[in-house]
């Protein structure tokens, strides 16, 4: 089975998103703090910034015409919305309900 690099970037995005936006909030409960979470989450959410930046080297042509193509463009970003709203509210039910407590 081979996937195209074009589906790669799109789905690793998504899911380094959902796991700092699920992470997070969970961070925050575990030390008690809200600024403890902002900052995980920075700390998180930049490395996605630098890798799946499509002017990196080490993504193929493919994914460039793939990220520039508008009607894939806005159909993944609503997919990145919708996981990321949907990590974002789990690990804030985690961090309300707090399971190690």
């Amino acid at each position: 089975m081979t996937t195209d690099p074009a589906t790669i970037h799109f789905v690793g995005n998504r899911i380094w998103w959902s796991v700092a936006l699920f992470l997070a909030p969970i961070a925050g409960a575990v030390a008690g703090q809200a600024t403890i979470a902002a900052i995980s989450l920075v700390v998180l959410m930049l490395p996605s910034f630098i890798f799946f930046d499509t002017d990196r080297p080490w993504w193929p042509d493919g994914v460039r015409r793939a990220t520039h193509d508008t009607v894939r463009s806005r159909s993944e970003t609503r997919k990145l919305t919708l996981a990321s709203l949907a990590a974002l509210l789990a690990g804030v039910a985690v961090a309300l309900v707090r399971p190690w407590a």
